[in-house]
């Protein structure tokens, strides 16, 4: 028989790292995770009975496979086999199972009646042999391709810092609307979408306003193949472990991907089937599985082979088309790093395998302005172009870069002030501006004015009065000026409330060298009263000597427990002072 004293002192006796863990995952509500409240966790007892309640025990369960649940049932099983509930607080290292969760298991009947042993094996789907692995692979490609290209844009959407999140949490189906067209797809699979990114940590919510991250920046620009193995390493590393065991369990068939996890874990229902669900639509969407069976290209990926990836995913091409209408079309997938070029001085209209590109006046004064010279666009639409530079094309970029991006904007000698270059007319315009009269503009030579203010004050000066002028990439500030989005007030992560806990629950119990000793013991007692439980009592005697007494403790009051005696049956009063141990007796 396990009570709430004995599991209070197998946790007290815990290092600090693995009762962490075991906070951590018991899930336990923040309430009672919490430093005030009337459900704070004040000494080992209460984290005990916090674990031993009704609701704990069974979210426990719920995270235990099969063969950990017939263990605790039968009370029979390999130490491999009760290492679940071991970590959980379930049981202790001897196999001993606590009184509380064998009375949630006799309270569940699909683990009362679950079969074990090989008398109940995971029913197998029939094998179907008309399956064409050339043609799943095919349109698992297909659909990775989509996906990829829906994630990409999604991911520079949030790189521009177009998506923000609503007070609430989530975004607004008018933002979803946006970047669903955006990104040429349902504005409903647009949520989903971000929640991936942000699970496979390519986006971060930090803020109020999401941003890439380190990965995320990576992806994309890397090829469509490493793209594609990247993408679902991070989805199956970023999977619970028990989804990732199901997934083992179910092989190469998730057409009944539940019906695996509630035989895997039989008492995980409630929150591993939606889990399920939303994992075989991500396997589809990812171009694992096709009609529910997981391709060669699919397992290879799963499994940590990125080779298969190329050869099923479209060629991409290193030429575009520039048509007289100012429109790009690309005739298959560029690279991710062609593309991004592109953008630098187009706009994606239609994304897909075969994209379309706008050229405007907008686009190329963005590029400009971004820093790039005229000669840095002829560049890289000569070098992308399979038909050479249009004649309308030419002249908007000439006509373009003649009035935007004339005045460049550099840093100063020796990396103080600024310089601005330009032609003699715009200078002396600049010059004589009395709005910019507070930049004390000194005249180096007939195409260079000199300040002492940084270059990005300068460039904004200019612009605000409506000057063509751009900023070079090596004047550009270490950090934006944009002011800092709305920080979401969250609460501590779970690591970090667990850490919280096992400091708060030390200090308590280690204030002096006796003090500790006697309050533990007292709560042992009080706890015994308060279940009606015999204990046995360790009492120092006048002599030194040391002598048992088992009791039923009926109350602790005034430093002295009061209860029957079961061995001779009669009342006795003892000092708690002189109690030396607490043991259970039951």
């Amino acid at each position: 028989m396990t009570t709430t004293a004995d599991l209070a002192a197998r946790l007290r006796a815990m290092p600090d790292d693995a009762l962490e863990r075991l906070v951590v995952a018991r899930r336990l509500p923040a309430a009672v995770l919490a430093e005030t409240g009337p459900l704070r966790i004040s000494d080992f007892f209460d984290l005990a009975e916090a674990l031993r309640t009704d609701d704990a025990v069974d979210a426990a369960i719920e995270h235990l496979p099969r063969r950990t649940l017939l263990a605790l049932r039968d009370g029979a099983g390999s130490t491999d086999d009760l290492a679940p509930a071991v970590a959980l607080g379930l049981a202790d290292e001897d196999g001993g199972v606590d009184d509380a969760v064998s009375a949630r298991l006799a309270a569940h009947d699909e683990i009362a009646g679950l079969p074990g042993g090989a008398d109940h094996p995971r029913p197998v789907a029939p094998v179907d042999e008309t399956g064409d692995d050339e043609r799943a692979r095919t349109t698992g490609a297909e659909h990775a391709f989509a996906t990829m290209t829906v994630l990409a844009e999604l991911l520079r959407a949030v790189s521009e810092g177009a998506v923000r999140e609503l007070v609430k949490g989530g975004i607004g189906t008018p933002l979803a609307k946006t970047l669903g067209e955006r990104a040429g797809a349902d504005p409903v699979v647009v949520p989903g979408r971000l929640a991936l990114l942000e699970r496979i940590g390519f986006a971060d919510t930090g803020n109020g306003t999401w941003a890439t991250t380190a990965a995320g920046d990576a992806w994309l620009v890397a090829s469509w193949p490493d793209r594609w193995s990247t993408l679902v390493s991070a989805w199956r590393d970023a999977l619970d472990p028990a989804v990732r065991s199901v997934l083992d369990v179910a092989g190469d068939d998730l057409r009944d991907l539940v019906s695996a996890g509630r035989w895997a874990y039989p008492a995980g229902s409630r929150w591993l089937d939606a889990v399920l669900l939303d994992v075989a639509g991500t396997a589809a969407a990812l171009g694992l599985t096709v009609d529910g069976r997981v391709t060669s290209t699919g397992r290879a990926l799963l499994d940590g082979d990125p080779a298969p990836a190329a050869e099923d995913l479209p060629r991409t091409v290193d030429a575009v088309y520039l048509q007289h209408d100012l429109t790009v079309i690309a005739p298959g997938p560029l690279a991710p790093v062609d593309d991004a070029a592109l953008r630098t001085v187009a706009v994606l209209e239609a994304p897909g395998l075969a994209a379309r590109y706008r050229i405007s006046e907008d686009s190329l004064r963005r590029a400009f302005r971004a820093g790039h010279t005229r000669q840095d666009v002829v560049a890289l639409l000569e070098r992308l172009s399979a038909t050479g530079l249009p004649q309308p094309l030419s002249y908007l970029v000439d006509q373009v870069s003649s009035r935007d991006g004339s005045i460049v904007v550099d840093v100063g000698a020796d990396g103080v002030g600024a310089r601005v270059h330009g032609t003699p007319d715009q200078l002396d315009l600049i010059g004589v501006d009395a709005e910019l009269r507070q930049l004390a503009w000194e005249r180096s030579d007939l195409t260079t004015l000199l300040t002492r203010y940084p270059p990005h004050v300068v460039h904004t000066a200019l612009e605000d009065q409506r000057y063509p002028a751009v900023l070079t990439a090596a004047a550009r500030p270490a950090t934006g000026s944009v002011p800092p989005g709305r920080r979401r007030t969250t609460g501590r992560n779970p690591e970090q409330a667990a850490h919280a806990l096992v400091e708060r629950l030390r200090v308590t119990t280690e204030r002096g060298e006796a003090e500790p000793e006697q309050e533990w013991l007292g709560r042992q007692i009080d706890l015994a009263v308060r279940g009606r439980t015999p204990i046995r009592l360790t009492v120092r005697m006048p002599d030194g000597s040391e002598r048992p007494f088992s009791i039923v403790p009926t109350s602790v009051a005034a430093g002295r427990v009061r209860g029957r005696d079961t061995a001779v049956d009669v009342e006795r009063t003892l000092p708690l002072s002189l109690v030396v141990a607490v043991e259970s007796d039951a």
